[in-house]
This record gives C-alpha cells, structure tokens and sequence, in this order.
C-alpha cells in the first residue's frame, strides 16, 4: 500500500517569526516576574536589579539578569570557605582584636557557605512548563483568520 500525502499551505513566515518573537518576549516578562517574586530579600537590592535587556518587544536574544555580584551565590549557594579578616567590617576586626584571638583566627575566618535559595531556575522551570504554552495559544489564536 502506498499513501501519498501532501499538504500546500501559504504560511506568512513574517506573521510567524514576530508571534514567536510576542511569546518570547511575554515569556521573558513572565519570568522576570516570577523570579522577582521568588528572589529572597534582606536589603532588597538584589529584587530591584532583576532586569531584562531589551525591555521592549521584537528582539530574538533577551537578557534576564541581576545586576549583583553576589545573585549567583543565592541561586546556587556556596560551599563552606574562609575569608581574610581584611574583608571583614571594622567593627568585627575590632571584636577580634579586643578579644585577642589567635593569630590564625585573626586572619582566616571559616565561613558556613551559603544554602541555594534559587530563584531563577524555579522561575524557568515555571515558564517552560506552563506560560510558553499559553503564550503560544493566546498569540497564535490572534493570528488565525476567521
């Protein structure tokens, strides 16, 4: 048995590419908030410099990103290290020097690590799962004609 099938169709490749650049860009914005959302909080400067580049609509390549230097230890955490005394504030240098604690202590301090409190990942993870799907329904519903 043979079966041809053949299907001819006229599809408007710009229409196409700028809806899946709408669902990138809706999508992006969805997970700017989402991470926003999830982003732990002390100070709040790390919340406030989750950004996207370009911010408006059209583009192939976006960027979400916090402008900190210490965004990626949150969403990944860090292993147990030492750190200088040097680092440390003046008022905890002058607590181990008035304590008069050994020399080693003075100039290495252990230092926990930090647990991973993702927010980013999660956010993704979320965006993957279900807005790129409803983003391509509601934008693709647009595009069809009645």
């Amino acid at each position: 048995m043979k079966i041809n099938f053949n299907v001819k169709s006229q599809i408007d490749k710009e229409l196409t590419i700028n809806q899946l650049k709408q669902v990138l860009f809706k999508s992006m914005l969805k997970m700017q908030e989402l991470a926003t959302i999830n982003c732990p909080v002390d100070t709040g400067r790390l919340r406030n410099s989750i950004n996207l580049r370009p911010s408006t609509p059209g583009y192939t390549t976006y960027q979400l990103a916090d402008g900190t230097d210490y965004g990626v230890n949150l969403e990944f955490g860090t292993s147990p290290h030492f750190t200088s005394a040097s680092n440390l504030k003046d008022w905890s240098r002058r607590v181990l020097s008035d304590e008069k604690a050994a020399y080693a202590v003075r100039n290495a301090i252990a230092k926990r690590g930090t647990e991973a409190q993702p927010f980013f990942r999660p956010a993704l993870i979320q965006v993957k799962k279900i807005w790129v799907k409803r983003y391509f329904e509601e934008v693709l519903g647009k595009g069809k004609k009645v």
